[in-house]
């Protein structure tokens, strides 16, 4: 097994940032798989089932590696810039109210990787939202997750060209 306490952190920097991105590329390689050799799952309840629990393990994986507060809307936005979102894609988190914030993705990876190889765009209206329900609901279990805005639905001005995708997080 790696000695990991006798790396040099940014050597260990280096090598988890590359797994990050391979992991990353993998899944969405998997998305695509499961469309074209299993199209009677892709879609399904179970199959976005794996979104939510990816969610929830990152966020308990978070929480047990931080330990901030979990309590207020502040909290969540901490949270979320130690997530999986902040690592590989430009995210905007809105000013936290006492009871919700705004999340936007601008330049979504998904959706260049997606035009990349021939498609319009990449769908995330189901499994963003189950991704990220699982992840706030795995730091507050009151958090709840709506979609505003996802691909392939026309842009409205105020978002601007680069905005993907954007959520409300609230607490109930």
């Amino acid at each position: 097994m790696l000695n990991i306490p006798a790396i040099k952190k940014d050597v260990i920097f280096a090598v988890m940032l590359q797994q990050m991105y391979s992991l990353n590329h993998v899944w969405l390689m998997y998305e695509v798989f499961i469309q074209q050799k299993a199209p009677e799952l892709y879609g399904t309840e179970q199959y976005y089932q794996l979104f939510e629990d990816y969610g929830l393990d990152e966020a308990r994986r978070l929480v047990k590696a931080l330990g901030f507060p979990r309590e207020e809307m502040n909290d969540l936005a901490k949270y979320l810039k130690y997530s999986h979102w902040a690592i590989f894609e430009n995210i905007e988190i809105g000013e936290p109210t006492a009871s919700s914030f705004r999340m936007r993705t601008l330049d979504c990876s998904a959706q260049r990787a997606a035009r990349k190889w021939g498609m319009q765009y990449y769908d995330c209206r189901n499994g963003g939202l189950q991704i990220r329900s699982g992840f706030f609901r795995g730091i507050n279990a009151r958090a709840k997750v709506q979609r505003i805005f996802t691909p392939p639905e026309v842009k409205h001005e105020d978002r601007g060209p680069v905005v993907s995708c954007e959520w409300l997080v609230s607490l109930e």
